[in-house]
């Protein structure tokens, strides 16, 4: 394998690249609680590679400017995406998790002008709403604020619409996340793309 070399950035630093890795991003979509984040963390875990979490983006924020209505958490969710499109700009690799816009989010990771892998968490509206039930976010996601019967509405809605995959030209993998994950062939799955 051809050693890492120093690629220049716009602010100055340098990061050391990897011809195999560099410029490319695993983009994991998919349902709300449909799976995403704990297939984000455990993937990028076993690659070694970072992962660019929105939620956690959004929450550093709340924590920093405050939790407030839901015209609030919206500015703050789009200012997350801002932010995370800017550090995956810089990573140059990464796994990135996020609830994406199908209107927005493909043209905006086409413009990171890299490899991209697509993740699909393919999940049963009734089970993604579910697990929304039982998880626990930070507040500013204003979670509490929805019943069952609302959660369950909106899942069974955004699925109804929901027009799937991103389908951004490169790779497509589907995973059942309504089973448990197989990340060890998932892992092999995605090397063997990082390969070709």
């Amino acid at each position: 394998m051809t050693p890492p070399t120093a690629q220049n950035r716009p602010d100055g630093a340098s990061r050391r690249t990897d011809p195999v890795t560099d410029n490319v991003f695993v983009i994991v979509s998919g349902l709300p609680a449909s799976g995403k984040s704990t297939l984000s963390y455990r993937l990028a875990d076993e690659l070694g590679w970072p992962v660019i979490d929105k939620d956690a983006i959004l929450e550093t924020l709340f924590d920093s400017l405050g939790v407030g209505d839901h015209a609030w958490r919206h500015r703050l969710s789009r200012a997350g995406d801002d932010i995370l499109f800017t550090i995956a700009a810089r990573a140059g690799h990464a796994v990135l998790d996020n609830w994406w816009h199908h209107d927005t989010a493909p043209e905006r990771l086409r413009q990171l002008d890299a490899r991209l892998i697509e993740i699909f968490c393919d999940c049963d509206p009734a089970l993604a709403a579910e697990r929304f039930l039982r998880r626990t976010r930070h507040p500013g996601h204003l979670d509490p604020q929805l019943t069952p019967g609302q959660v369950a509405e909106r899942v069974a809605t955004i699925r109804a619409t929901y027009p799937g995959p991103l389908r951004l030209g490169g790779p497509l993998l589907t995973i059942d996340t309504s089973r448990p994950l197989d990340i060890p062939a998932l892992v092999k799955d995605v090397r063997g793309l990082l390969d070709t």
